[in-house]
């Protein structure tokens, strides 16, 4: 299957999905199921968190948590199954500083694409999750299925015919287990196990892929959530590992921490190190806010390795600015 297949298979029925659910989850939709479900959803969180503050202040992290957690257990019951997972958004202008015209793999060799690649670009990622067993063990376990795709389009490009640059696709399943344990000034939320695919969809020489079982820990204090989500790769038959030094750009974990700023206004630090003597250190700074009553902006800031697979070794500068979809919470 090429990239232009799998792009068109996942990518356009994935993204409308998406805005379908967020449509549903609109206050100001004027439609009639809408209006219903929002009051559903308005009368099972205040059920679940009766003692959550006025919605004109700034909630804390662990209201804001009890909330999704209502709204995702209800929204997974009336939509299907699918619930937002991690960030959905568009980012139609970003400028990187420095280029990989020549992406290198220490197997396949230097693959040089065939136009030369512009510093701006087009960035957007798309993000659900699907139940497949919930209530297993205890009412606390849910087993689910991830899929999170984020692309890199040549928009601009006009002498390239606007290729897709690079696209990533990464499905995975993990099983989840609230907590809720009070430690400290704050909450254990939640843990969770699984295993964990990644690839690019292109073939050699610039095809990129990995397989790891990752796990997560969330932890709330106030306005903050994080989390430390840590992998082992698969090993992989030495003479068919498109990116066998991953480990030494990426390393073995990804540390997340989210501020809830204002209700509607999120800062959110991504990082990953590879813990080595080279010190190869990569972070993603994100801030959405409010755009009028539905729309949320959003502006991202990216420094390091691994915002692609493709770019998995080589070190990019890059910001970007424009809508968020679906944010962590």
């Amino acid at each position: 299957m090429n990239l232009r297949t799998i792009t068109n298979h996942w990518l356009c029925p994935a993204l409308a999905l998406l805005l379908s659910v967020s449509a549903l989850a609109d206050e100001s939709a004027d439609d009639t199921n809408d209006e219903a479900l929002e009051e559903t959803i308005e009368q099972v969180v205040e059920e679940e968190n009766p003692d959550s503050t006025d919605r004109n202040e700034s909630p804390t992290m662990n209201q804001v948590v009890e909330d999704y957690a209502a709204r995702e257990s209800l929204a997974s019951t009336l939509i299907g199954g699918f619930v937002p997972y991690q960030p959905t958004y568009i980012l139609p202008l970003t400028y990187m500083h420095d280029v990989n015209q020549s992406p290198v793999s220490p197997r396949t060799g230097a693959a040089g694409y065939d136009n030369q690649m512009n510093h701006d670009e087009a960035k957007y990622q798309i993000s659900f999750r699907l139940p497949l067993l919930t209530g297993w063990l205890d009412n606390r376990t849910t087993l689910w299925f991830g899929y999170t795709q984020k692309s890199f389009w040549q928009f601009f490009n006009s002498k390239a015919s606007r290729p897709f640059r690079e696209t990533n696709y990464e499905p995975e399943i993990f099983l989840r287990y609230a907590l809720n344990y009070d430690i400290g000034p704050g909450r254990l939320t939640a843990v969770t196990a699984g295993l964990n695919h990644q690839s690019n969809g292109q073939s050699e020489p610039r095809s990129r892929n990995w397989n790891r079982i990752k796990g997560s820990v969330l932890y709330t204090y106030d306005r903050w959530l994080f989390s430390v989500s840590p992998w082992y790769r698969l090993p992989e038959n030495r003479n068919e590992d498109d990116n066998p030094d991953i480990h030494r750009y990426l390393g073995y974990a990804e540390y997340l921490a989210v501020y809830k700023w204002r209700e509607d206004h999120t800062l959110s630090i991504r990082a990953m190190n590879n813990l080595q003597s080279d010190n190869k250190t990569s972070v993603e700074l994100g801030y959405s806010f409010p755009i009028g009553d539905t729309l949320k902006g959003f502006v991202q800031y990216y420094n390091g390795y691994g915002e692609s697979l493709i770019d998995y070794n080589v070190r990019i500068h890059r910001i970007g600015i424009g809508i968020m979809l679906n944010d962590w919470l």
